[in-house]
Order: structure tokens, then sequence, then C-alpha cells
């Protein structure tokens, strides 16, 4: 960061913190990462008024850099930033490289664009909030989420990007979806349609189409779901958005999936496939794998499930999202099952209910049905094996999980996880 701010050689600006540390000017509560001691970052504050050009300057290249960071690591792609400066020469190798980075800052991120914003950089306020969308939802981070575009958006007005008066109602309603908040989310991606119709801003349009699609599906609106994510596939395509083709092909083809319609919903997941590779990020290409292979196991064809299944927990695997490898691992127990090999079955079964332990239940909402589902499919194992305590032993959890949840599960996308 230092580095970037005053345009110094990282290893200059690492030796000068380094000896500001040795002169207790700084500290170092872990490394690489400092912060002022409460006396020194009062007399900070007021250096600004002694040089406020430089200090202009240097803010600017702290929330640049903050910007390329979110944007270079967001499975979104760059056709999801159309507006904005696009990522420049940051010190970030690529897409791992910044999602470290932004990893390291911790919590600090929704105070950066809080900060932005009572500075004036209305426009840095809102691109920052947008691109770390993405960033917090695949970490279940939603409150933050929320919470940094709500931020934003009540600056938007003072922003000279217009874009971000949709693109920041299409955040908030990703966030929503997440959150099995449907309602809230169909509000503001109706909203976002609206206006992105009204100005007009095709790229928008498509994100909120995906979006209520996805919703549609999740209330059990398949023919709605259809109408939406069809319009969504046909705008991305045209604007070469390979994230919108593929999180819209994808649910396009739950809904054919739920209809039973398994050669419509295969065919979807494999031009979603096509997309989600062209988009080059793993954990989109791991859910689309991961959906198809479902199609296989229903249809009793293994050795199909078992290979799309064992590439896509390889995918999602390199990105840690805990939730999809748990329900891939558990996806191929079943697989082993039906191909004979129960002791293999039984082993992956168990890796799944390990995987769904380091899951929260505060921020996964799927967290319930996965476990009731990871359990289902082991105590038929067992019961197929004639352990018999030990599958009603797996059935009683499930009765229990059930029992204690206040609601039915979603009618239709579950513990799929799959939303935008």
């Amino acid at each position: 960061m230092l580095a970037t701010m005053l345009d110094w050689p990282v290893h200059d600006a690492e030796r000068v913190l380094e000896s500001l540390v040795d002169a207790s000017l700084l500290q170092e509560p872990r490394p690489s990462r400092y912060r002022l001691h409460d006396l020194v970052r009062m007399h900070a504050r007021r250096l600004p008024e002694t040089a406020p050009d430089g200090a202009a300057a240097a803010r600017t290249a702290a929330l640049r850099l903050i910007l390329d960071a979110a944007r270079t690591a967001s499975d979104w792609g760059p056709r999801g930033f159309p507006t904005g400066p696009q990522p420049g020469e940051a010190p970030f190798a690529n897409w791992q490289d910044a999602d470290a980075w932004l990893d390291a800052a911790g919590g600090e991120l929704v105070d950066v664009v809080g900060f932005a914003a009572a500075l004036g950089e209305a426009d840095y306020a809102c691109w920052i909030a947008e691109a770390l969308c993405d960033y917090f939802i695949r970490q279940g981070r939603y409150h933050e989420s929320q919470t940094a575009v709500e931020i934003a958006l009540a600056h938007v007005a003072d922003a000279t990007d217009h874009r971000m008066t949709l693109a920041l109602r299409n955040c908030l309603a990703y966030t929503a979806l997440h959150q099995r908040r449907y309602a809230q989310a169909c509000t503001w991606f109706t909203e976002a349609l609206h206006l992105s119709r009204h100005r007009p801003n095709p790229g928008e349009e498509a994100r909120a189409l995906a979006g209520l699609g996805a919703v549609d599906l999740s209330v059990g609106e398949g023919d709605r779901a259809t109408s939406h994510l069809t319009g969504a596939v046909v705008l991305a395509r045209r604007l070469h958005n390979d994230w919108v083709a593929a999180i819209a092909l994808l649910t396009l083809g739950l809904v054919h999936q739920f209809a039973g319609h398994n050669e419509e919903a295969l065919t979807c997941f494999a031009d979603a496939r096509t997309h989600a590779e062209a988009g080059g990020r793993p954990r989109m290409l791991g859910k689309v794998l991961s959906c198809a292979a479902d199609i296989h196991l229903g249809l009793s064809q293994y050795g199909e499930a078992k290979s799309l299944l064992r590439e896509a927990i390889h995918l999602v695997e390199q990105v840690g999202d805990t939730y999809f490898c748990a329900r891939g691992l558990t996806r191929l127990g079943t697989a082993e099952q039906g191909e004979g090999d129960p002791s293999a079955a039984i082993s992956l079964h168990h890796q799944a209910l390990l995987k769904h332990r380091l899951l929260s239940p505060l921020t996964e909402p799927g967290y319930n049905w996965l476990e009731m589902d990871i359990r289902s499919r082991l105590g038929r194992v067992y019961l197929a094996t004639g352990r018999i305590q030990e599958a009603r032993e797996q059935f009683q959890a499930v009765v229990a999980v059930h029992d204690a949840l206040a609601h039915r599960p979603d009618p239709a996308l579950g513990d799929w996880g799959i939303h935008p």
C-alpha cells in the first residue's frame, strides 16, 4: 500500500516501514500489516492540511490499489466492470494474489468504502463497494457486502459514474439472494431492471434478469424464471459477458432439471461450461460440472458423474469453496455406491461431513440442508450394507436437524447454493 501511495519501489517502502516499527512509531500486529500508534495517528491526520495536493494523490493511489485488488479478485471478470478505471500495473500477478491481499486486510474493507465516501470520493466508494460484492459473497460475508453497498448507495447521487445507480441495486439484490431474502432481492432486481431499461444499460439489465430468474426458481416460478433467464443469456452473449451467461445458463439448466427435462438441462449445463471455461474462474466451472453430474447420477450414469465430480471438487478446492466441496464429495460417494464400492462411498460421505463442520450455520444459509443431504446418503449406504444401527443414527440425526428448523427448505434451490 505505502509503495503504491508514494510511487516507491516495494523494497524501499518495506525498509522504511520496518525502520518505523523499530522506532516504535508503527505497530506490526501481523506480518506485513502495519498500524499507527494513537498519538502518531492523531499527528498524521493533521499533515494533509500542510500538503493537500500530495495527500490527495496518495489517497487516490490507495483507493485505486484497493479497487484493482477487488476487481482482479472478482469472478465477474473485466466485462463485469465496464466503467471506472480498469486494473493497471498493480502488484497482483493473478486473482489468487489479489484475493490473498484482500484477505490480509481483514475487516477493514467496509471502512474503506466509508472513508472514500466521507472524503468526497463518491465514485471510488461506489466502485469499490461493487467490486467487493463478489469477494464478500464468496466468503459468506453477507453483512459486510450489504453494509458496504448501502454506504455507497447513500452517496451514489454524487458519483459521476451513472452506472453505479443500477449496479449497486444489483449488488444489494445479489447479497439478499444469497441470504435467501427473496422479497428484498426481487425488489432490488426489479428496480435495477426498470432503471437499466430506462437509461438504457444492457449490461446491468442482463445482471438483473439473471438475478430475477434465480429468485423465480427459488420460489417455484419455473415459467417466469425461464423468461427472465433466456433474456439474460441473449444479452450476456451479445455483450460477451461470460460470467452472466454462465450463471444464467446454469440456473436455466436447473429450471429444466426440476421440471424433469434432463436433456434440456444437460444442454444448458454444456453451454454454461463453455462460458465458464472462457471466463477462466474455477469456482463457476466447478459449480457447472457439479450440477451436470447430478443429472448423470439421477440417470445411474455413475462413471460420467464420477468424472465430472472429481474435476468439480478439484476446482472448488482451489478457491476454498467449502460448501461446494462438501456437496461434491457426498455426491461422489453416491456414485461410488452406485458402482458397487460402499467402502469408498462411506469414506467420501465422512469427508463431506468433515468439510461441512468447517461451515458456519450463521453465515451459510444452506448449512442445515447440506447436513441432512450428507447424512441421508450416508445412512442409505449403511442400510444397504446391513449396518442397521449406524444407518438409524444417521437418519435420526437428519430428523433432529429437520425438526430444529423453523421453516421448510426452499422449494427449488434448497441446498444448491448456486445463486449468482
